[in-house]
């Protein structure tokens, strides 16, 4: 790959999508696979006891071994090029050349909110990778502290799963409305093609969210066979539309390269072109 004069290292942005949408996406598939093959009673029962045939995502890749490692080594790695491509997608948006000038400050604001929204959505997702809501961390206390720890932590696991549920929402939903209002929908024609997938991810995505919750609460006030694994399928479902959503970055930035540049403290990204393309 050719260098600028002063370029330390350029990598293909299409790198970074590969690391921040194929490394949870394999985690999923690996952690589930395993808890059917290694884990499959144990990863399946619920306090109903009745059939179900699919782990949940919380009991498949954070309560047995060596499932949880890999979750954790596998979105520990890929939170880097997160927080990277959080702040390029930022000045990507405030850079448009078509953005118009009027609101430029409320603009401007509103690109920073969704920027510190995909942050946290990021955090509380370490978070969620780091706290189990099963394991049980209160061994590393004395004795007379057990019994609380056990109780706070699948409750500070479940304020962590709503932080991000919550950030991760608002963040699609902000982030695809000011696409569309930067100009950068209508500069390319895979702008356009961005801007439907974006809407296309955060539509499943919330749908998956409301009814994950309402599966949820009909198998613990029903105990219904089967529910739970509809419950499963639709947390996955959640998961790799999320997912979906942030690889939509592969249009916005096709063909880009992010540069490490020998000034101090210094890097930048090749913007799109303004023109309309013809896609081949």
């Amino acid at each position: 790959m050719a260098l600028g004069e002063d370029d330390i290292l350029s990598v293909p942005f299409k790198y970074f999508v590969f690391c921040i949408g194929g490394l949870p996406s394999s985690a999923l598939l690996i952690c589930v696979l395993l808890s059917l093959f290694l884990h499959f009673d144990q990863s399946t029962s619920t306090h109903c006891e009745v059939a179900n045939w699919l782990p949940s995502i919380s009991a498949a890749v954070s309560t047995y071994t060596p499932e949880k490692y890999i979750w954790r080594i596998l979105i520990g790695l890929h939170i880097g090029p997160r927080l990277v491509v959080a702040v390029a997608f930022r000045n990507f948006l405030l850079s448009s050349p078509l953005r118009p000038y009027t609101g430029s400050k409320q603009f401007r604001f509103l690109c920073n909110l969704a920027c510190c929204l995909n942050l946290l959505e990021n955090f509380f997702l370490l978070a969620l990778t780091s706290i189990s809501s099963s394991e049980d961390h209160g061994k590393i206390y004395i004795k007379q502290r057990v019994a609380t720890e056990k109780r706070n932590l699948p409750a500070l696991h479940a304020k962590c799963f709503g932080g991000f549920a919550i950030s991760s929402i608002i963040y699609m939903i902000l982030s695809t409305w000011l696409f569309s209002e930067s100009g950068r929908r209508r500069a390319t024609n895979m702008g356009e093609r961005s801007y439907e997938y974006k809407i296309l991810g955060a539509s499943i995505f919330v749908v998956c969210f409301f009814l994950g919750g309402y599966l949820y609460w009909r198998h613990n006030t029903y105990c219904e066979p089967g529910i739970y694994t509809l419950f499963a399928l639709v947390e996955y479902s959640a998961v790799l539309s999320n997912i979906f959503f942030h690889c939509t970055l592969y249009y916005d930035f096709h063909g880009k390269n992010i540069a490490l540049t020998s000034s101090f403290g210094s890097s930048h990204y090749n913007l799109l072109p303004t023109q309309i393309e013809k896609d081949t």
